[in-house]
């Protein structure tokens, strides 16, 4: 296991705060020797499928975190309504509909506190 990486935006900052005595080479080199980001850039140039040759040129860091956000926001987001709700008036509404997670959310976080909400897996 390695142990966490830190972005490259950190090692510019401190190059930023400090230009005599930390220079630019110094923040990347610094950023390129960590552990975990050398796996990736070894992967990278050894031709790894899951690891394309933009990881030679990016910061891997960087790039992880933000995919990360965006797989945590979209995990969250479907948690509750499941992909087929049917609101108390029946409505029948789908996850195939354009901008229903925030629909489905949105209807759900409006229902009255005492609401029950019940889940059915159905097969036909």
């Amino acid at each position: 296991m390695y142990p966490p990486a830190r972005p490259l935006s950190g090692f510019v900052a401190r190059h930023e705060s400090d230009p005599c005595d930390y220079s630019l080479a110094d923040a990347k080199r610094e950023h390129l020797v960590q552990p975990l980001v050398q796996d990736v850039v070894q992967r990278a140039a050894s031709g790894d499928p899951h690891f394309d040759t933009s990881f030679l040129f990016n910061d891997p860091v960087a790039y992880f975190a933000q995919e990360h956000e965006e797989a945590r926001r979209s995990s969250v987001q479907c948690a509750v309504p499941g992909f087929a709700p049917v609101t108390l008036d029946g409505v029948w509404m789908d996850a195939e509909r354009d901008g229903y997670w925030e629909y489905a959310n949105s209807y759900l976080d409006g229902l009255h506190t005492e609401a029950v909400v019940v889940g059915l897996l159905c097969h036909y």
